[in-house]
């Protein structure tokens, strides 16, 4: 679904990068000189429907599908991290004697004390 989304907005983001073109191709095709006062439901449809005419969006399009793809830049190598273990007993005993996790104050009991 994310993807499908992702697809369409691909799409009508093109025609907004090329408005010069959509805007020139709206006023001979469609006789709509004023975009401002287009409603959405009437603009969009009839923006990409412009393609099929011979017009500058058509144009646009060809040049963009004639120019090679950009070639793939390799993502950089993940290091795998370290994998997690649980601490011993002997290593929460050792904590719970250090200043940041032992017993604060009136508080007796270090943050990992169990009984």
């Amino acid at each position: 679904m994310i993807d499908a989304w992702r697809e369409r907005l691909s799409i009508v983001g093109w025609f907004f990068d090329h408005l010069d073109d959509v805007l020139s191709d709206m006023s001979v095709f469609h006789r709509i000189d004023d975009l401002d006062q287009a409603a959405a439901a009437v603009f969009l449809p009839r923006m990409v429907r412009l393609p099929i005419y011979d017009g500058a969006v058509r144009h646009a399009m060809q040049r963009a599908l004639d120019q090679p793809a950009p070639a793939a830049v390799e993502a950089p190598a993940r290091e795998e991290p370290a994998p997690v273990r649980a601490h011993t007993t002997d290593e929460l005993k050792a904590l719970n004697q250090s200043r940041e996790y032992g017993p604060l104050g009136v508080n007796q009991a270090g943050v990992f004390d169990f009984g």
